[in-house]
């Protein structure tokens, strides 16, 4: 595909997504605040979190309209500074928070199943996530999003070493001189002056704070998955009420959905593309499908909690079914006055 067609289409997608994500996470926000039950708690307020992280993910997604690139031994995330208004400091800055929105996601992932374990779980330790303890569990996603947000800006940084290694790369695949080129990059074995391939140990430090922060939250994540399932087996064998079965099979699928959204758009894309350079095996063919996975993203995150749980999806449904019940009514008021008229 031409780079000209691809920016279009790329541009068309992240328009269209950021106005399908603005639009559900906003609509899950209104209904979490206002339909909610009571039985959900706290978890409301991480629930609303949550959409906000991927409010603030879109929005940076439309205004860097970055382009994710790897090949050789590299790669980075770029933006065409062509055209820009905002000084060029602040734009590297959007665009390693752009890329610490990743970060803060994995987090965030991680307490939504710290805390759905601890409900299922019924032993009292819900109170640390009440009152004052809330900051701790907010500023986890945070501590995220500022730590991928220093791996770009300081490991990755802009620097002579991955300027001189990709500038080939950006004039050839974007027609994009280095000048006119804000980047976060690693570059693992760059040409030393005898031309020979030399680690990059800058960007090695940043891949291994990388992989760690994604080990961690992905271990919390399986873990308390596997714990929550075997809970919920037990819980559903109890005599309970229906309505409370019926809520935690709800929260449990919309979790595993909202789960496997982004291990399938972020961990397991990010893990290929993050691993392959550093062994020499060239992924080049994975980067226009994740610059597209990564505006996509935010746009499917809100989806399962709209469909797995009832009170939010039954406001939707009754929604539609009240508008096609007045297109029907109006529809058959016509009917009726035509057949009036034609007596």
């Amino acid at each position: 595909m031409e780079i000209d067609t691809f920016e279009s289409l790329k541009t068309f997608i992240q328009l269209i997504s950021c106005a399908i994500a603005v639009l559900s996470n906003s609509l899950l926000i209104f209904l979490i605040i206002t339909k909610s039950p009571k039985k959900m708690g706290t978890y409301r307020n991480l629930m609303c979190y949550f959409c906000g992280i991927s409010l603030m993910f879109t929005t940076l997604d439309v205004i860097i309209k970055p382009n994710i690139y790897s090949r050789g031994s590299a790669f980075f995330m770029v933006m065409d500074l062509r055209n820009r208004m905002l000084p060029r400091r602040v734009e590297e800055f959007l665009m390693s928070v752009l890329c610490g929105c990743c970060g803060m996601t994995i987090y965030g992932i991680a307490i939504h199943f710290v805390y759905r374990y601890f409900a299922l779980e019924r032993q009292g330790r819900l109170r640390i996530f009440k009152g004052a303890y809330q900051i701790f569990w907010f500023f986890v996603p945070i501590f995220g999003c500022v730590n991928w947000t220093f791996i770009a800006g300081y490991f990755f940084a802009m620097n002579p070493i991955s300027s001189e290694y990709i500038a080939p790369m950006l004039q050839e695949k974007y027609n994009l001189p280095i000048e006119d080129a804000a980047y976060s990059a690693a570059v693992f074995w760059p040409l030393n002056e005898k031309g020979e391939k030399e680690f990059h140990w800058r960007s090695g430090y940043g891949l291994i704070n990388l992989v760690s922060s994604m080990t961690l939250s992905l271990s919390v994540v399986i873990v308390m998955m596997v714990k929550s399932w075997t809970k919920i087996k037990q819980l559903l064998g109890r005599l309970e009420s229906k309505f409370s079965k019926n809520l935690q099979m709800q929260l449990y699928k919309a979790l595993l959905a909202q789960t496997l959204i982004p291990v399938l758009f972020i961990f397991i894309p990010f893990g290929i593309l993050f691993t392959c350079p550093l062994l020499l095996i060239d992924c080049e063919f994975l980067s226009a499908p994740i610059t597209i996975i990564y505006a996509v993203y935010p746009a499917l995150d809100p989806l399962p909690c709209l469909f797995y749980v009832d009170n939010y999806r039954n406001v939707i449904r009754d929604f539609f079914a009240k508008r096609n019940k007045a297109k029907v009514s109006v529809m058959t008021d016509d009917q009726v006055t035509r057949n009036i008229y034609s007596i």
